[in-house]
């Protein structure tokens, strides 16, 4: 059986795991950005062309990823327009959160206009990494139930 469709054959038992887990992730993100979940969504695309691949051989751990003497500063270029068209947000709003995120010190802009995001972005939202996990090792606690569940 494929994990959709174990997804959907034990949608009962998960459902109620994630959207707990989810919702509770997205009210801690919501008061980190301000309410601003734009602003959120914007540094996560930035931060999603960092891929762990390029930082080493294997995933980076979150301790790593959230300390301030990481090395993984390596990502595909993506810039405002980039950002913009992948996330549904106009390319002026995108600009307008991408200058908010520099003036957090999370997100810096080169001369060509490529966006990275910083280490102070992940030491910064080292809560929410805190959060994520125990939302995942929640729904987790789900599939290390699978031979109950079919």
């Amino acid at each position: 059986m494929g994990n959709s469709q174990f997804i959907r054959n034990n949608f009962d038992k998960i459902w109620p795991v994630h959207l707990a887990g989810f919702t509770k992730l997205l009210i801690q993100l919501r008061e980190r950005f301000d309410g601003d979940l734009d602003l959120m969504l914007v540094l996560a695309v930035i931060g999603g062309r960092t891929r762990p691949e390029i930082w080493k051989p294997q995933l980076v751990s979150a301790e790593e990823m959230t300390s301030s003497d990481s090395s993984y500063s390596s990502q595909y270029p993506i810039n405002i327009q980039s950002v913009a068209e992948f996330s549904g947000i106009p390319r002026e709003t995108v600009r307008r959160k991408v200058g908010i995120l520099q003036d957090k010190g999370w997100v810096i802009r080169d001369r060509d206009g490529r966006l990275s995001v910083t280490d102070t972005a992940a030491m910064g939202l080292a809560s929410e990494t805190d959060s994520t996990i125990a939302y995942l090792a929640a729904l987790r606690t789900v599939f290390d139930g699978e031979d109950d569940i079919k």
